[in-house]
C-alpha cells in the first residue's frame, strides 16, 4: 500500500500537480498587453508613457527621478528578444497590505537574459501596475 502512495505522489509531482495549492491564473489579455507596453516604454526610455501604466502610488515613487530611471533603462538590451515566457506567478495577500499579483517574464536575447517582474492588484483585475522590477543577466551592454 505504501508503494502505491509513493508511486501516486511521484506521478503527481512529475505531472506538475501541486498538492494543497490552487493554480494561479495567467494575467488577463489586458494585463499582459500593459506589461509588454511598459517593458517596451522602459527600453525606449519613454518614461512619460511608462508612468501612464502605473498606479498613483508607484507614479509618486518614480516622479522626479528621471536620472535614476535613465540609468536603469540604459542597461536593457535594445535588440529584439529571441524568447519571452512567463516563469513565475505569485499572489501576495498580507495583513494590512494591498494584495499583489506578480508575474515574472523572462526575455531571452543573444547575450543577455532579462527577468521582468510586473505586479497588479490581482489576476484578471486592474491593468494598472502596482510594482515593477527588472534584473539583467549576461554580458555587459
Amino acid at each position: 500500500m505504501k508503494m502505491k502512495y509513493a508511486i501516486l505522489a511521484s506521478v503527481m509531482v512529475f505531472s506538475g500537480c501541486e498538492l494543497g495549492q490552487e493554480k494561479i491564473p495567467d494575467p488577463s489579455a489586458e494585463q499582459a498587453q500593459v506589461a509588454q507596453e511598459a517593458y517596451d516604454n522602459l527600453r525606449a526610455q519613454n518614461f512619460d508613457q511608462l508612468m501612464t501604466h502605473f498606479e498613483p502610488e508607484l507614479q509618486a515613487r518614480y516622479q522626479g527621478n528621471q536620472k535614476g530611471m535613465q540609468k536603469f533603462a540604459r542597461g536593457l538590451p535594445q535588440e529584439h528578444y529571441k524568447t519571452k515566457k512567463i516563469v513565475s506567478k505569485k499572489l501576495h495577500n498580507e495583513a494590512n497590505q494591498p494584495s499583489k499579483y506578480t508575474v515574472t517574464y523572462e526575455y531571452g536575447y543573444d547575450k543577455n537574459l532579462v527577468q521582468y517582474d510586473v505586479s497588479f492588484d490581482k489576476p484578471n483585475g486592474s491593468s494598472k501596475i502596482r510594482d515593477i522590477s527588472v534584473s539583467i543577466f549576461g554580458e555587459k551592454i
